[in-house]
């Protein structure tokens, strides 16, 4: 029973393969016989059109155009996110501050090793280069007539007249929180920081022709100051002399008329 144990596994053959015969060629059609059709080519596979979207684009649309916005985007920049808007404002209110300017106020200050110091120069803030081109990527500083503007005396000495000439500018208008100011020319920063110190106010920059601008300033400086509005004075109210001499006679003397009289004590007003 145990004789399939001690057969030997027969080898298969290691010799050259046999030849195998060519496969026989296509017979020649007889006389008067039509001619065989020559088969199809193979068409290769064809993969499934995507389904289009509501605005006609399909999901190979949508794939190439997010792959030409990762090639054209500038290196170094992150794709978009979303952006909490209660700290978008917080930022806002905070002002333009850049990772250049808080490193040279850290340096300036001498407290870039402190605890605070180190934490303020690991915050990821944005360079000035990326700021400049989220503020000013398609904005135009708006040109103005200021023949066409009725400007406000009072609106116009908000800012002091000798910050007014330095700069060539002044104010046109204000609505709430914000103030309009023309330049004459091309718009200076160190001029809007002057008028936001002087104003506490937000600025709206416009430009306008330079001699607008000079013509305005000397009317100015001609232009007398508001005079302050005059109080009426104080009218005197009619008083009896019994009034009177209650009124200047002494605390003392008062006490002594009503609790030391000989009298009845007598009755007081009281108001």
């Amino acid at each position: 029973m145990f004789e399939w144990l001690f057969k030997k596994k027969r080898r298969k053959p290691t010799g050259p393969e046999p030849i195998r015969p060519a496969p026989a060629a296509a017979k020649a059609p007889a006389p008067g016989e039509p001619e065989p059709a020559a088969p199809l080519p193979l068409e290769p596979a064809r993969r499934p059109a995507a389904a289009a979207d509501e605005h006609g684009r399909t999901a190979d649309d949508v794939l190439r155009m997010l792959a030409t916005e990762e090639e054209t985007r500038p290196p170094g920049t992150a794709p978009e996110e979303a952006v909490d808007p209660n700290l978008g404002r917080h930022l806002l209110a905070e002002g333009p501050i850049s990772r250049e300017f808080l490193q040279q106020q850290l340096a300036v200050s001498g407290r870039a090793d402190t605890y605070l110091g180190r934490i303020l120069a690991e915050l990821h803030t944005p360079t000035e280069a990326e700021l400049f081109h989220v503020l000013a990527a398609g904005y135009k500083v708006a040109d103005v007539d200021l023949k066409q503007c009725r400007i406000p005396i009072a609106v116009a000495r908000l800012v002091p007249l000798e910050i007014l000439s330095k700069y060539k500018m002044i104010p046109i208008d204000q609505m709430g929180d914000l103030l309009c100011v023309a330049f004459a020319g091309d718009v200076n920063p160190k001029a809007t920081e002057a008028v936001r110190r002087a104003t506490g106010l937000r600025v709206k920059a416009v430009r306008c022709p330079p001699h607008h601008i000079q013509i305005l300033l000397r009317r100015l400086m001609h232009e007398p100051a508001a005079r302050p509005v005059p109080t009426p004075p104080v009218q005197p109210l009619p008083i009896s002399d019994a009034e009177y001499e209650e009124a200047v006679r002494g605390p003392e003397d008062r006490w002594e008329s009503i609790h030391a009289s000989q009298g009845p004590i007598r009755a007081v007003r009281i108001a």
